[in-house]
């Protein structure tokens, strides 16, 4: 069996530098959707520890009888509430609906 192959000129490739220079630069540029992912991983710790530390912590220590229960006990809970909204909009991937949420659960953390 005798196939002849049919011969093509090669493809130019351009000056080599350049192409090398272009997946470098490719190599060289962040995935911002592994980056967007971490950052929104840090965003939700934080709002749980903006939680903890300046909703949560402060409420339960002025909390001395039925009284301050009844007036801080819904801010906790709210914030609470807002610490839940901000894990399900991570794990839905709402990333408009994280950074309200977030905003949200900042303005009632400086409020309180």
């Amino acid at each position: 069996m005798n196939i002849d192959r049919q011969t093509q000129p090669p493809i130019p490739l351009g000056n080599s530098t350049n192409e090398l220079a272009d997946l470098q630069a490719l190599q060289d540029k962040p995935e911002w959707e592994q980056v967007w992912k971490v950052t929104r991983a840090l965003l939700v710790v934080w709002a749980v520890a903006v939680w903890a530390l300046l909703i949560l912590l402060p409420g339960v220590g002025q909390i001395s009888n039925m009284a301050s229960a009844t007036l801080h006990l819904p801010y906790m809970l709210i914030g609470l509430a807002l610490v839940g909204a901000v894990v399900a909009a991570h794990s839905l991937k709402a990333d408009g609906h994280l950074l309200w949420f977030l905003g949200v659960l900042l303005m009632l953390a400086g409020w309180i």
